[in-house]
């Protein structure tokens, strides 16, 4: 309270100031406050209506009492609603009463005409199949089902049923019917036409017409699968055809009856170590039937406008399930004898390929090849391959004829006989494989191949180590051949769609980081790095393994040329005379040896060699001949003129034309050389001044360095300033400090 007095002294000093001193203005100060408080009191007054908050106060009483007011209308309103809404529901359940009447009435009466006009029909098809007349009988029955079609939705359990149940029991007995129609008509056409008598059968046009107008009825009263029309297949094996339509399955029937009785039980002709009889069989009927069935039939398809029906394939297809059937039962049996097991694969997959290729029998309909790639048979399929893939090739590799080139007009792949054999074998495999319909069956296959590949190798690198004595005259060239001619091959396969494929659902499958590029060294003729494909790891170790073999036969040329060059090596050029012009000049007696072991070596590569290889192998050769002649020749010995002008000759004149015939510039493959013979047979002269040129300029700063250019000039395009140095210091016009240059 002490403070509140205080704020408002406060106030008071400094509104009033020195006017509170006075007592007269202190009255008047008091009375013009007691003033604002009585008008204060009067404002908040509720009882003064005149006053701001009474006014408030009286709006508001107002507004609650309309408000009540409207409240109580509400409820007024609301009762009344509730009463017409309980008249209405009365009348509402009285109408909904009637309307539920009304529709099991309707419902009735509809489910009484249904059933009238069932019994209708039913009665229509009793006089009609009594007369024997099959087409009003189909058209009737056609009805009878258009009918079941449109109700197909309805919620009347037990007259659908009914339905069903009606149109299947004509269906039963229209089918019984024209299937003894149809077989009396087949057999008067002396159905089927069986080797003994298909030259001779000629059906009358009029049993034609008469088997076309059963067929059509046929065709008209099949129901779908779920009607019954058709029987499911009850084998596993069998669930990936589809059924085939009731004509042709009729047309089936007596083939299917005449290999039963021909494969099955005691006959002699059931015979499981000769698949290809039934085979054969097979593909026989339909050579000599498809065509006629096709004849007869697809001008009822055409009328019909079944479009999606094709009879010459139904035909196929129901012949081929009975082969299909009969592997299914045969091939379990034979899985404990190798040799019939994979005659019965062989005589299976040639029955497969003639049947595709010869017989257009699509690649996306079922065959024996369902049943090869069966768990237990694929094993043992894959097993036997592997198995026999491996005595062939004990055998491609056996003979001493096995690295005989096999010669053919124009070509220069040098292709040996064990190669050829082989690449034979791997393409054999693929052929056998690649119409498996499941990726996951042709990738077991092709890691067999893989393997097939390694191993094949392998033994291509046992027998070059095997090899002894003379390295150019063994077999390591024709070895090196054979893995040459297995790379090219691998490569173009890895390009193929065939494989393509199996590269997609390889990677797939691994879900890896993909493969990384093969490494290419100096002795690798690639062009450039070729895509990723499934032979990138093998065709690695393949390229891997052929370089060695030409570094190994470039290194035993290579010995034999330092073993003939010592004398060579060791003559007096620094003393060498020479009386003759260059011209006349000829070469130096020491070095017959070496050149005679060299031109030899070079046409027996040349003649063993695949051409390819053979570049590579000459190029390297001559890189490592430059190099040792330039060490341990040029840069072993002082030249005076006479043995420099030697040299020159003896490169020249004698050593690049061995090259010549296989580069039409050997001098870039001889560069060290060439370059050496250019410094050392220069004027002393200029021989002095490119020597201080190139001496003076070494380490200067500030000036610029034309040491390169200047030996350009001189025809030296090999050799830094340095090492021309060296070899200028060669010579014997040149006397220098050795110890300091070195």
């Amino acid at each position: 309270m002490d403070e509140k007095k205080r704020q408002i002294c406060n106030a008071l000093q400094v509104k009033h100031g020195s006017d509170l001193l006075d007592l007269e203005k202190c009255r008047n100060i008091y009375a013009e406050l007691l003033e604002r408080k009585s008008a204060l009191q009067k404002e908040l007054d509720v009882s003064n209506v005149e006053g701001s908050l009474g006014k408030a106060v009286s709006e508001i009483a107002q507004v609650l009492e309309n408000s009540n007011k409207c409240v109580k209308h509400a409820k007024e309103i609301i009762q009344a609603i509730d009463n017409d809404l309980d008249e209405v529901e009365e009348a509402r359940a009285g109408i909904k009463s009637q309307l539920l009447k009304l529709d099991v009435l309707q419902t009735t009466l509809q489910y009484m005409r249904i059933i009238q006009r069932v019994e209708y029909f039913c009665g229509e098809l009793g006089r009609e199949f009594s007369r024997k007349n099959d087409e009003q009988c189909v058209t009737v029955f056609v009805n009878l089902t258009e009918m079941g079609r449109a109700l197909w939705d309805c919620r009347a359990n037990h007259l659908m049923e009914y339905i069903k149940q009606t149109i299947e029991y004509w269906q039963n007995v229209l089918n019984d019917k024209l299937t003894k129609d149809f077989g009396d008509t087949l057999k008067l056409m002396k159905w089927p036409f069986i080797s003994s008598n298909f030259a001779l059968v000629v059906p009358f046009q009029s049993h034609v017409e008469k088997l076309q107008s059963v067929a059509e009825y046929l065709f008209q009263i099949e129901l779908p699968a779920e009607s019954g029309a058709r029987s499911p297949v009850a084998s596993g094996v069998l669930s990936h055809f589809d059924p085939v339509c009731v004509p042709v399955r009729l047309l089936v029937q007596p083939l299917r009856n005449r290999f039963l009785y021909h494969f099955y039980g005691n006959r002699q002709t059931n015979r499981p170590d000769k698949p290809e009889w039934y085979f054969t069989q097979v593909l026989t009927w339909i050579r000599d039937h498809k065509d006629v069935v096709d004849k007869w039939l697809q001008p009822v398809i055409y009328k019909l406008g079944l479009h999606h029906i094709d009879p010459k394939l139904e035909f196929t297809r129901g012949l081929v399930q009975l082969a299909v059937e009969k592997l299914y039962r045969e091939l379990p049996s034979l899985q404990f004898d190798d040799f019939t097991f994979s005659h019965t694969v062989d005589e299976a997959l040639g029955f497969d390929k003639e049947l595709r290729e010869t017989y257009g029998y699509p690649a996306t309909q079922p065959g024996v090849l369902i049943v090869l790639t069966q768990s237990q048979a694929f094993v043992k399929w894959l097993k036997m391959e592997k198995k026999f893939a491996v005595e062939k090739m004990d055998a491609i590799l056996a003979p001493k004829e096995a690295f005989d080139l096999l010669v053919a007009d124009g070509d220069d792949l040098q292709v040996t006989a064990c190669a050829e054999a082989f690449v034979t074998l791997l393409q054999t495999i693929t052929e056998r494989y690649e119409n498996l319909p499941q990726p996951g069956h042709r990738l077991q296959f092709l890691e067999l191949q893989l393997e097939l590949l390694d191993d094949f190798r392998v033994r291509l690198l046992q027998l070059s180590n095997a090899e002894e004595g003379d390295v150019v005259e063994s077999a390591v060239p024709m070895i090196a051949n054979t893995a040459y001619y297995v790379e090219s091959v691998l490569t173009d396969w890895g390009a193929a769609l065939h494989y393509l494929g199996l590269h997609y659902y390889k990677k797939r499958s691994e879900a890896g980081p993909p493969a990384s590029p093969p490494d290419i060294s100096d002795l690798d003729d690639s062009p450039g790095f070729e895509a990723e494909s499934v032979f990138s790891d093998t065709l690695s170790l393949y390229r891997h393994f052929r370089r060695d073999l030409l570094c190994v036969i470039v290194e035993s040329v290579v010995g034999e040329v330092k073993s003939r060059s010592w004398q060579y090596r060791r003559e007096r050029w620094s003393a060498m005379k020479i009386e003759k012009e260059f011209r006349s000049l000829s070469l130096t007696p020491s070095a017959c040896p070496l050149f005679e072991v060299l031109a030899k070596r070079l046409h027996q590569l040349r003649k063993g060699l695949q051409a390819r290889l053979f570049t590579q192998v000459w190029r390297n050769l001559a890189g490592q001949l430059d190099n040792y002649l330039f060490e341990d020749l040029v840069m072993d010995n002082r030249f005076n003129d006479g043995g420099a002008l030697q040299l020159k000759f003896d490169v020249t004149r004698n050593l690049l034309p061995l090259f010549a015939q296989f580069s039409d510039k050997p001098a870039n493959h001889f560069a060290k050389l060439a370059d050496a013979c250019t410094l050392l047979t220069l004027s002393r002269g200029s021989a002095l001044l490119l020597r201080e040129t190139l001496v003076a300029l070494e380490g200067a700063t500030g000036v610029e360095d034309i040491r390169e250019k200047t030996l350009k000039e001189m025809g030296v395009v090999s050799f830094a300033p340095k090492m021309a140095v060296k070899v200028l210091n060669q010579r014997t016009d040149i006397t220098i400090d050795r110890m300091v240059v070195d």
